[in-house]
């Protein structure tokens, strides 16, 4: 009896294990399968594909995306705080070889990304890299230095007691105590360029500028300088904006010297905006646009650290209802219509947490909402919520990721997202999945975790770089031969790295005219890539040179013919189209339609064999800029036929010359002769 109530209990014993076991594995499984469609719904698959050490300091600006030599592939022009700039492969993350890449940069620091202007007129576009201390580098595309395109902003001269009238100049009142030359009485105070400037229509840069003094430029033992006294140094805190003519420059820059051998200011235009003897910075590139929407001149809308928001003409004229007064505003300024009212909205975010919207026309407070913490970029524009509404994108110094409504201000639903820690660069809006509706947030948190975020909030993943980052994540097909966008990202400590989906693409699919549009609309290669780059939409304009234009190696002839599209979602709407062989323009068409169709352009090739950037570009009424380009070579093979033209008589006649003449086998042959002893 007791053995079969033994058998009893162990055989109930038995069922309760394998039914534990069976729980076990069914909530395993359950868990497995959860994980596995949420990666599926997902479908990021982020991964490192190369990472490169540029600097051992860090990115203050973001690097620049783009085909600097014509080789169909794309290079990252980066520029860290110090000691380097470089140019590496997108491809393999490796320096651009049989170039002069990298430059050594050790006494100077950089807080802007790079720009391309052609400064020397050879039709290739060259780089610019404009340090803080306000001086502006061109090199090359191979990396050569052009030292005699270099230029200074020139320093303002503010007199040396301004501070016993007042501790705070208004611009109406600047030229009492503020001068562009040099007078009795007056000292000169340092400017700085503390972010990247803005190149506008291939003619002007406009540069945000705060004049002050350094302790990293003045280290004197007992304090004192130009200022005077130890106790005057800090009262003395310009804000302001340059303008800098391009073509007068180069005009200038043969026999624009004087005497001193100093660079003539002629084409440099300084608009002063406050002067106090309390901190005050112009930190933020500037946002060009035209807020009238005519097609006609640009607005300068800037932002101080003081709270002042500015607009202002490329001639320095005010525009009424300006400056608006807000608290220390942080971040660049968006501009965008939010309500789908015709007219342009602005942007603004402050350092008491507060994001306003305001009237670009008017200067209307439209809305204002408090979100708490600081944003160090500014805001993004983008359809969250796809209510055919705009909506607008803000991270803070909280960790916490902000979506708005564009027409009134609500914050959506599903947000505030919490990453925990400090966001200091831009979220990042792309698309790794055109399938999904919802778009998708990228952003790099303090404590080194990159997160991808669907806008819906349906999915989150994330990724450790044990690294941090002070500028924007940048997106760009870099590797060919990788399927879908590559992400950028430029580290606290000096490093590249380029994360990407690691499946490798079709040939088919990367020549396919649809992914060609997708992958311009997806791209955002820089922090201003355009002067006026804000929102994410796959509805935006999109320019593509034709396929067989750009399959073209050399061209061969006095006449370059070529078709443009213009993809847009709205084929009623107009723009400006031209067209640059390096930074010259060559040809333009005003009132294009955006229909689709295409469009057939004829420009003159250059006179002299050689290669040449070809940039089309359109602007639309409010001057948001679109482009596409190409890298071509010009009758070169023509060259080469001249050579060989010219060497055809000296051949000739030597064939002539030995048919008719000969020689003895004996004198064409080497000779030996026996030595004597055989």
């Amino acid at each position: 009896m007791r053995a079969v109530r033994n058998s009893i209990l162990h055989y109930i014993f038995v069922i309760i294990i394998l039914f534990d076991i069976n729980l076990v594995l069914t909530e395993e499984t359950k868990n497995i399968k959860n994980v596995a469609a949420q990666q599926r719904r997902c479908s990021y698959k982020v991964r490192k594909l190369w990472q490169t050490d540029i600097s051992s300091f860090p990115f203050a600006a973001s690097p620049l995306v783009t085909d600097i030599d014509g080789d169909g592939g794309l290079d990252i022009v980066a520029a860290p705080f110090g000691e380097t700039l470089a140019v590496i492969e997108g491809e393999t993350g490796k320096y651009l070889h049989d170039t002069s890449w990298p430059q050594h940069n050790l006494d100077k620091s950089v807080h802007s990304s790079a720009l391309q202007f052609d400064i020397d007129g050879d039709g290739i576009l060259d780089l610019l890299f404009v340090t803080s201390q306000g001086e502006g580098l061109f090199y090359t595309s191979l990396g050569h230095a052009l030292p005699k395109y270099t230029f200074q902003l020139p320093a303002p001269y503010v007199h040396s007691s301004w501070f016993r009238d007042s501790h705070f100049v208004h611009y109406q009142n600047l030229h009492n105590y503020v001068s562009f030359t040099e007078k009795p009485g007056y000292i000169p105070v340092d400017p700085h360029v503390l972010s990247t400037p803005v190149l506008y229509n291939m003619s002007h840069l406009i540069f945000p500028v705060s004049c002050f003094y350094s302790d990293d430029d003045y280290n004197t033992t007992d304090g004192r300088g130009p200022w005077g006294e130890r106790k005057f140094k800090n009262k003395f805190y310009l804000a302001a904006v340059a303008v800098l003519d391009l073509n007068a420059f180069m005009m200038f820059v043969g026999h624009g010297r004087n005497k001193d051998g100093q660079q003539e200011v002629s084409f440099i235009k300084m608009f002063f905006l406050e002067l106090s003897e309390s901190p005050v910075f112009n930190l933020f590139t500037p946002t060009v646009i035209d807020i009238d929407g005519n097609f006609g001149p640009p607005e300068i809308i800037t932002g101080l650290s003081s709270g002042q928001l500015y607009v202002l003409s490329l001639e320095g004229s005010h525009r009424a209802g300006f400056p608006m007064t807000f608290a220390n505003i942080s971040g660049r300024v968006s501009a965008a219509d939010l309500n789908d009212d015709g007219d342009l909205e602005l942007v603004v975010l402050d350092t008491k947490g507060t994001a306003h919207c305001l009237s670009s026309k008017t200067a209307q407070l439209m809305w204002s909402t408090e979100i708490g913490g600081t944003s160090f970029a500014g805001s993004v524009v983008t359809n969250i919520d796809y209510d055919n509404y705009l909506d607008v994108v803000v991270a803070t110094d909280q960790g916490k990721v902000f979506a708005l409504s564009g027409v009134n201000g609500t914050i959506l639903p599903h947000y505030p997202f919490k990453a925990g820690r400090r966001i200091v660069g831009h979220v990042l809006v792309t698309k790794f999945n055109v399938i999904k509706n919802a778009n998708d947030l990228v952003f790099l948190s303090d404590d080194g975790i990159l997160h991808i975020l669907a806008a819906d909030h349906s999915c989150l993943s994330q990724m450790a770089l044990a690294d941090s980052s002070f500028v924007d994540i940048l997106t760009y097909n870099v590797v060919g031969m990788n399927r879908g966008m590559e992400l950028i990202v430029s580290t606290s400590d000096g490093s590249l790295i380029c994360l990407g989906s690691g499946m490798e693409s079709s040939l088919e699919e990367r020549v396919d005219l649809e992914y060609s549009i997708l992958s311009k609309r997806l791209a955002y290669p820089s922090d201003t890539a355009t002067h006026n780059n804000f929102y994410f939409s796959l509805l935006k304009p999109v320019i593509l040179i034709d396929e067989a234009t750009k399959l073209l190696k050399e061209v061969t002839g006095s006449f370059l013919e070529f078709t443009v599209n213009i993809f847009n979602s709205l084929p009623s709407q107009k723009f400006h189209l031209k067209v640059y062989l390096g930074s010259h323009l060559v040809h333009t068409v005003d009132q294009v339609s955006g229909d689709n169709s295409p469009l057939s352009i004829n420009i003159r090739t250059p006179e002299q064999p050689g290669q040449a950037h070809i940039v089309v570009a359109v602007y639309d009424q409010f001057g948001f800029v679109y482009t596409d380009s190409i890298f071509l070579k010009f009758n070169q093979l023509i060259l080469l036929d001249l050579q060989w033209l010219v060497l055809a008589p000296f051949i000739a006649m030597i064939i002539i010359l030995l048919v008719n003449h000969g020689f003895p086998a004996k004198d064409l042959l080497p000779v030996t002769f026996p030595s004597k002893s055989k």
